[in-house]
């Protein structure tokens, strides 16, 4: 029997059934950023470098990592003994096969780039060696979005969606049968990380108490509820805040908020009609109660946090001097749009009837702003419909968005999702383009909270988006389910059955 992390008192046996709302759309962990895949594989799978509870980057596979003072060559010592869920030991060079084989077809491959070659000087060292400097290397490579899976060196030069699923983790996949499961066992022969005495975020010292782990496939949030009532599933993946709410004196079902999830945004496109105005960005600003807004997109489960990255991280970048961004003002907002000259023009929000917060969020928003005399059209459309809206130039102004993995990797795809080729906001920010450069080539930790500094001032002070607050998620298991503390996943090491 493996190691328990230490004060635990687990009992072995039993197979757990998660209920998810989605299929995932493919089990090659790398290759895919879909929630619906990452709850099944970082079971199965680990990386060099993970995140900790607070999304910081901690060591998995990796005991740690030497980086040059020019920041051109990463050392990396293995840990040693770990096994494949085949019996095989790992070692260099499976990473070494796994590191180049994401830098071909990972759903973050550009994370790759800088890396000009991969060297094994011997079995527990690898030697990354980079063409420029990338500062947030560590933290790319530690984001479970896409995970920078580690497998056996023969199955990386298998084509896409074709390796067998071995990897390192707690669990072993079973079988995976579309439309309807995905099963996982126990790893009886895990190596836990020993540097750890208890679960950390995705880090940790990892124990399996159930013997099985299935995850179903429930689209219908009713149905997900019914089951978790009935026994007939034991965790749900996400429960509805108003479920939760009606469920919270049943002796057999346990309710865990997971806060934050996600950022809740409201974007300006900088580009086109009246947002192009920077004064009428600035009015938008001043015309919405936030709080409003958060009560009724999230049914409750909010919290009023005005930085763009979570508090207890390394970037947090402070909320110093938002006060005057944040409150609501319509006789601000008034003066403001007279000082921009504005003579009704419409003003299109764009919003989807898939997600309930950004509907909500685009709703209240509309009707805030039209109090303050704005001419409002909200257009409500099908996600992907949205989705290829919004990559217009022109045609709308507003859009409501649910940020959630983003901000939890840390600053990269947040300050990138307004950067480069394709900002969100469609007409590049010449400030935060600079800032984005300090993020990505600055050395020193501080030089890069500065980047992330730079980056909140300038999309407070021009409005180019609104951070409206931080949504939370419930997720929910049986009452017999002990030990079960909630995450970007439902984690089902260091928890088991009474």
């Amino acid at each position: 029997m493996p190691a328990i992390a230490q004060g635990l008192q687990g009992k072995r046996g039993g197979d757990v059934i998660i209920a998810q709302q989605a299929q995932p759309p493919t089990l090659d962990a790398q290759t895919t950023t879909a929630q619906a895949s990452r709850n099944i594989t970082l079971h199965v799978y680990e990386t060099l470098f993970t995140r900790d509870e607070a999304s910081n980057p901690k060591p998995d596979l990796a005991e740690g990592v030497d980086i040059a003072a020019d920041g051109l060559t990463y050392r990396f010592t293995l840990r040693t003994g770990v096994k494949f869920h085949n019996g095989k030991t790992m070692t260099s060079a499976d990473v070494k096969a796994s590191m180049e084989r994401y830098g071909r077809i990972g759903g973050s491959a550009y994370a790759m780039k800088p890396v000009a070659a991969i060297e094994t000087p011997d079995a527990k060292t690898v030697v990354m060696k980079l063409s420029s400097v990338s500062p947030g290397f560590i933290e790319a490579i530690s984001s479970p979005r896409a995970p920078f899976a580690i497998m056996p060196e023969e199955e990386c030069a298998k084509p896409l969606g074709q390796p067998a699923m071995i990897g390192t983790g707690p669990f072993r996949f079973v079988e995976f049968r579309p439309d309807s499961h995905a099963k996982l066992a126990r790893f009886d022969d895990y190596v836990p990380n020993t540097n750890y005495q208890k679960r950390d975020g995705f880090a940790g010292r990892k124990t399996a108490f159930f013997d099985t782990v299935t995850f179903r496939f429930m689209p219908e949030g009713g149905a997900r509820t019914a089951g978790l009532q009935t026994g007939e599933l034991q965790v749900l993946e996400a429960l509805d805040v108003a479920a939760a709410k009606r469920l919270k004196d049943d002796k057999n079902v346990r309710t865990y908020e997971m806060m934050p999830w996600a950022f809740q945004t409201l974007m300006m496109n900088t580009n086109w009609g009246p947002t192009a105005n920077v004064d009428i960005r600035r009015a938008i600003q001043a015309a919405l109660d936030l709080e409003e807004i958060m009560a009724i997109c999230s049914d409750g489960l909010y919290r009023m946090d005005p930085a763009w990255q979570y508090p207890g991280t390394n970037y947090f970048p402070g909320i110093d001097g938002l006060d005057a961004y944040i409150k609501q003002d319509q006789a601000k907002a008034r003066a403001l749009l007279q000082k921009a000259g504005y003579k009704g023009e419409e003003l299109e929000v764009v919003t989807d009837n898939a997600f309930r917060n950004h509907l909500d969020t685009g709703t209240v928003a509309a009707q805030q702003l039209r109090a303050v005399g704005m001419n409002v059209k909200l257009s409500v459309m099908d996600w992907p419909t949205v989705l290829n809206r919004r990559t217009r130039p022109d045609g709308w102004n507003l859009w409501p968005l649910g940020m959630g993995i983003e901000p939890y990797e840390g600053p990269y795809n947040v300050v990138g999702f307004f950067s480069g080729a394709q900002p969100v906001q469609i007409k590049a920010d010449p400030v935060i383009e600079e800032a984005q450069k300090r993020l990505t080539t600055d050395l020193s930790l501080q030089g890069r909270i500065d980047a992330v500094k730079q980056f909140q001032a300038r999309v407070y002070d021009q409005a180019i988006s609104v951070k409206v607050g931080d949504i939370g998620i419930v997720q929910a298991t049986r009452a017999n389910v002990v030990n079960y503390a909630p995450y970007r996943i439902p984690r089902m090491w260091d928890c088991w059955f009474a």
